[in-house]
C-alpha cells in the first residue's frame, strides 16, 4: 500500500469521526453558541482613532490572552487582538477590525501581552519593507515589548492582519483581524459587511486542540466547527429586496472554503486588490487561505424566509472526502427594504501590466515530500526549505513574469508580499476574469504564470498559505535592491 493510499484511508476516518463527534456535540445545543464578544455576526468595535488630524489614524493594537466559547460545553482558550485604547477591551475574535480611508497614514501601537514572541503582518496592504511584520525584516516582538507599524493606505479594498511568527499556532489561537480601506465612491448598498471566514479543532469540551497530527500537516488544520466573525452557526438578519456587500476573508490555517448561497447568484465585484473592472456573476465562489473577495448580493426572498450560506466541497487533492454542505450562516429575512439603487456603470480599473516580450521569467516549483512513520511531511520551494534558502534577487520597479508548477498532489495557496500581481495563464490557458491578485490558488500539477512589477526595496516573502506549509518549509525570499 502506497504512502498516499494510506493518507487517503487515514483521513476519511478521521474526517468521518470528526464529523460524527462534532454532530453528537452540536446536537444538544438549543440555540447556535456565540463567541463571548460579539453578538451576532457583528464582530467587535472598530479600532479607535486617538489622533485629531484628519489625514493619520492613529491606534493602539494589543495582543492577549483571553476565552472564547465556540461550543456550549465550555470556553476555549484563546489569543486575540484588543484596543488598547478602550478601558476593559478584551481579546475578540476576530480581533477589531481597522478602517481607514485610502491615503490615510495609519500609525499602529502594538503591545505584545502574549506568553511568546509573535509579530503584525498586513497582510495585502502594500506597506514600507520595515512594516511587514515578517521575520525577514523584524526583530520579533517580545512578551511585554511595543512595536510601531507605520504606513499609508495606498489601495481601497478588503485586507487583513495577523502574526507572521509561528503563525500556525497564533493564527488558528484567533489572532487576525480586518482591515477595510475605503475609496471616496463605494458602490450603494443597504449594507456592507466583512466575513473573517476560519475554522477551529476543537476538543468535546470545547477547548482548542494541540494535538498536530499527520493530516493537520499535510493538508493545514481542519478544524471540525465552522465560524464565520468568530462564532458558530451565526445568523445575520437582512431586509427583503435589500442588495449587500459582503467581503469574505479566509484566515484559516488550511481550508478551501467553496461558497455557495443556494438559489441566488454572487455578483463578485472586488478581489484581493479592490474593486475590478468587470463584475461577473458566479454560482459558487473558491476562497482560499488568505483570500479576499467582494460580493453584491441581492436578496429578494419574502419576509420570513430564511437562507444558508454553505461551502461545499473542492477537490483539493489527496483524495479528501466530501463531506457534503456545511453551513457558515444563516440570513433571516425581515420586512421589505427600500429599492436597490440601480448598479453603477464603472468598478475598478483594469490592470495595466502585461508580459514584456525580453522579460525574465523566474521558475518556482512547489513541492512536498510525504512522512514516512511517526514524522511530519515536508515542503518545499525549488527543491530548499525555509529558512535555508537562497533569495531572489531582482531590482525594485522591474516587472517579470514567474512560472510557478506545482509538482504536488494537492493545491497550495500561493502569497507575495509587498505586491499585486497580475495572472497571465493556468496550463496556458488565460483565466476568465482579470484583477489583481496578491494570493492565488496553484492547482495541483499545473503551472500559473503572473506577471508583476516589483514594489519597494527590501526583503519580501513569498509562500504558500496554508499555514503548517509555510512554517515547515515553503516559503521564501525576495530581495529588491534600488
Amino acid at each position: 500500500m502506497t504512502s498516499a493510499t494510506m493518507l487517503s484511508r487515514s483521513l476519511m476516518t478521521c474526517l468521518c469521526l470528526a464529523s460524527f463527534t462534532l454532530t453528537a456535540l452540536l446536537g444538544c445545543a438549543s440555540e447556535p453558541e456565540r463567541s463571548h464578544q460579539t453578538e451576532g455576526l457583528a464582530g467587535p468595535e472598530p479600532l479607535h482613532d486617538s489622533n485629531r488630524d484628519p489625514d493619520i489614524v492613529e491606534v493602539q493594537l494589543v495582543a492577549s490572552a483571553g476565552r472564547a466559547r465556540y461550543l456550549p460545553e465550555g470556553a476555549a482558550k484563546i489569543w486575540g487582538y484588543r484596543d488598547g485604547s478602550v478601558g476593559n477591551s478584551v481579546a475578540a475574535v476576530p480581533g477589531p477590525p481597522l478602517i481607514v480611508a485610502q491615503g490615510q497614514t495609519v500609525v499602529v501601537h502594538f503591545t505584545n501581552e502574549l506568553s511568546e514572541e509573535t509579530t503584525v503582518h498586513w497582510h495585502g496592504l502594500r506597506v514600507p519593507n520595515a512594516a511587514d511584520g515578517s521575520a525577514s525584516v523584524q526583530v520579533a516582538v517580545q512578551p511585554g515589548d511595543t512595536f510601531d507599524y507605520e504606513f499609508v493606505a495606498q489601495d481601497a479594498g478588503t485586507f487583513w492582519y495577523h502574526p507572521h511568527m509561528h503563525a500556525d499556532v497564533q493564527i488558528e489561537r484567533g489572532l487576525y483581524g480586518a482591515v477595510i480601506v475605503q475609496r471616496g465612491s463605494e458602490p450603494t448598498v443597504n449594507a456592507d459587511r466583512t466575513f473573517m471566514l476560519d475554522d477551529v479543532k476543537l476538543n468535546a469540551d470545547g477547548s482548542l486542540s494541540d494535538d498536530t497530527d499527520q493530516l493537520d500537516v499535510m493538508l493545514g488544520r481542519q478544524g471540525n466547527v465552522i465560524l464565520a466573525n468568530g462564532v458558530q452557526g451565526g445568523r445575520i438578519e437582512v431586509a427583503s429586496g435589500a442588495r449587500e456587500r459582503w467581503r469574505f476573508i479566509n484566515a484559516a490555517n488550511g481550508r478551501y472554503f467553496n461558497l455557495r448561497l443556494p438559489g441566488h447568484s454572487l455578483r463578485v465585484i472586488g478581489w484581493d486588490a479592490g474593486l475590478i473592472a468587470e463584475p461577473y456573476l458566479t454560482e459558487t465562489l473558491l476562497v482560499i487561505p488568505g483570500e479576499r473577495y467582494e460580493v453584491l448580493v441581492d436578496l429578494q426572498d419574502r419576509p420570513g424566509s430564511e437562507l444558508t450560506l454553505e461551502t461545499v466541497h473542492y477537490d483539493r487533492g489527496h483524495d479528501v472526502p466530501d463531506p457534503g454542505p456545511r453551513a457558515v450562516f444563516t440570513i433571516a429575512v425581515g420586512e421589505k427594504a427600500r429599492a436597490a439603487a440601480p448598479l453603477r456603470d464603472t468598478w475598478g480599473s483594469a490592470p495595466d501590466l502585461d508580459a514584456p516580450e525580453d522579460a525574465v521569467v523566474r521558475s518556482i516549483e512547489l513541492t512536498e515530500q510525504e512522512p514516512e512513520a511517526h514524522e511530519f511531511a515536508t515542503f518545499m520551494l525549488n527543491g530548499q526549505t525555509f529558512p535555508d534558502v537562497q533569495p531572489l534577487a531582482a531590482r525594485a520597479g522591474d516587472v517579470e513574469v514567474w512560472s510557478v508548477y506545482n509538482n504536488s498532489e494537492m493545491d497550495h495557496p500561493f502569497h507575495v508580499h509587498g505586491m499585486f500581481f497580475r495572472v497571465l495563464d493556468v496550463n496556458a490557458e488565460a483565466p476568465a476574469h482579470d484583477g489583481w491578485k496578491d494570493t492565488v490558488n496553484i492547482p495541483q500539477r499545473q503551472t500559473l504564470r503572473f506577471v508583476v512589477r516589483y514594489g519597494d526595496p527590501g526583503t519580501w516573502m513569498y509562500h504558500c498559505h496554508i499555514l503548517e506549509h509555510a512554517e515547515r518549509g515553503m516559503m521564501g525570499e525576495l530581495q529588491l535592491g534600488q
